[in-house]
């Protein structure tokens, strides 16, 4: 199962629901049974077993069909070209699997099925986030820009805020907005293991919480980067307001209220309403720099650290990380 990310191409013949849930990152959809196909398949599988089989068949020949009129007339968003890998699945590698798997099989396409399906994929996922990972964990105050940094390394690292469309934070959703809604917990899970599996060690991280909004972060995955080398992030109280500004504006009043409710109680009552009055009044600097003083350098738990970095310069700041890595690099290891 390791090897599907030598893949070209990976096709998830599953229903659009199940692939909305969770499926191999980078994995295209194209249902052999729609939604409702497949639920009414399923219903009359348990009354009448040759009827639905045949009823489930012919629906598959006629998607199949309307997807490869697609491909032929260049419509359809998959890729599918003769010189690809192609790797197709679903749930548990039976008959949707099979059904395309032999029409592309005869069109004479490079084509494997995953032996399986998506439960075989599951398992490797759950297997992989159970061994450990090499990490060079970045840790410090919000606005310090440990996500630029991340994002220039994004090769080298693995971002959860990114891969979560969360930041953490109690104003974690507004700045992932553009991102669109949190990923399913497994989806969330396979993202992880995706980026473990194709990305050299030892990767650098970020040191969240354990939750990011509604998703974990996986047991094994949060030890490591606990336990791993730091490097603690710094930098100007202006630079950091600025940054934050950056990421977050505009924030719709609504929103900023909803945030403000949830960190009420870290604050006296004349600072939440100071902070709020800045906001009302359109003085982002001084909302901003209220928000970083008296809440999240006061609730900030500095942790240990083997190694500090004042970030000034995206350059210099990455130049020294990777001198970093560099001495923590070991040669690869065969996922």
């Amino acid at each position: 199962m390791d090897n599907y990310k030598d893949f070209d191409l990976i096709i998830d013949v599953r229903t659009p629901l199940e692939y909305k849930h969770s499926h191999i990152p980078h994995a295209y959809n194209m249902p052999v049974l729609e939604d409702e196909q497949f639920q009414k398949i399923g219903t009359l599988y348990h009354q009448n077993m040759l009827q639905a089989n045949l009823l489930g068949a012919s629906l598959a020949c006629q998607n199949i069909a309307k997807f490869l009129q697609k491909v032929a007339s260049r419509e359809s968003h998959i890729p599918l070209q003769h010189k690809y890998k192609i790797l197709i699945y679903c749930a548990r590698g039976g008959k949707r699997s099979q059904a395309l798997y032999e029409v592309l099989k005869n069109l004479n396409f490079q084509v494997t099925k995953l032996q399986g399906g998506y439960k075989s994929y599951r398992t490797f996922v759950l297997e992989t986030l159970e061994k450990p990972v090499q990490f060079i964990t970045l840790s410090g105050p919000t606005g310090c820009g440990k996500s630029e940094i991340l994002e220039a390394l994004k090769e080298q690292c693995i971002h959860l805020e990114s891969l979560a469309h969360h930041y953490g934070s109690s104003f974690g959703d507004i700045a992932t907005k553009e991102l669109g809604p949190q990923p399913s917990q497994k989806m969330f899970e396979n993202l992880i293991a995706h980026e473990i599996h194709t990305k050299p060690q030892p990767l650098f991280i970020e040191a969240e919480s354990k939750r990011l909004g509604n998703l974990i972060v996986p047991r094994k995955i949060f030890e490591c980067y606990q336990n791993a080398p730091k490097v603690f992030v710094n930098a100007s109280l202006q630079s950091r307001i600025e940054r934050i500004i950056k990421l977050y504006h505009p924030i719709p009043a609504a929103q900023f209220s909803k945030a403000m409710q949830k960190i009420q109680s870290y604050m006296n009552k004349e600072t939440f309403d100071t902070i709020h009055r800045a906001f009302e009044l359109g003085d982002l600097k001084q909302t901003t720099r209220l928000l970083i003083t008296q809440y999240y350098d006061r609730v900030y738990k500095k942790s240990n650290f083997s190694y500090e970095l004042h970030h000034t310069n995206l350059k210099d700041s990455i130049d020294f990380l990777q001198r970093l890595r560099e001495k923590f690099s070991t040669p690869p290891t065969k996922h």
